[in-house]
């Protein structure tokens, strides 16, 4: 099972997803994902199809750009954190490196000593990054981690997963570097003096 909405589609214009299996597992199920509507209309399967010509292009960007990201928050004075698995100071990089061609598009990290209400303003006050929760669009994405992915969590789990009020989530687009990096220090400008 894999989204076809993320990076396949790579626009945040169309949803969908594909089961991939054995032609007698696919026969199982079809007739459920037909009467539940689980079928791509044409313009869905256009978009996703448009998306696909430049999936490993786009990919690589996102890449390229969440590491220079990561490594430009990794040294930010009002940044406690950062959760990438490209950095090699992650607890996960060696097992990371050993499974994964790259290290993804999506850096988390938590802003020292900021409760909701920085957090929001730290985000709200980012001009390239849509606030949302997906990823894999093209824009840049930024999401408070603890309402938008914590909420399931007992607080006990939101510890272990350090999940923090100050926790911002990004999904880092395709825009210019230079860009994004100008826009991080903008937001942190406003927000922390």
């Amino acid at each position: 099972v894999h989204s076809l909405t993320k990076y396949a589609g790579g626009h945040g214009d169309a949803m969908g997803g594909i089961v991939i299996g054995a032609a007698d597992k696919i026969r199982a199920i079809k007739p459920l994902a037909v009467n539940m509507g689980a079928i791509l209309d044409p313009d869905a399967a256009y978009l996703i199809s448009r998306g696909m010509r430049t999936y490993y292009l786009r990919y690589e960007r996102h890449c390229d750009n969440a590491r220079a990201v990561a490594e430009f928050l990794r040294g930010h004075a009002q940044v406690e954190q950062v959760f990438y698995p490209g950095l090699e100071s992650h607890p996960g990089h060696a097992l990371a490196k050993k499974q994964m061609h790259d290290f993804g598009g999506v850096v988390s990290f938590t802003l020292k000593g900021a409760g909701q209400d920085k957090t929001w303003a730290f985000i709200d006050a980012l001009e390239l990054s849509v606030t949302a929760s997906s990823l894999g669009s093209t824009d840049s994405l930024a999401a408070p981690v603890q309402l938008y992915l914590g909420n399931d969590l007992s607080a006990e789990e939101r510890e272990v997963a350090k999940i923090a009020p100050g926790t911002v989530r990004l999904a880092v687009g395709i825009e210019h570097i230079d860009d994004l990096i100008a826009d991080l220090t903008q937001a942190f400008g406003k927000v922390f003096g």
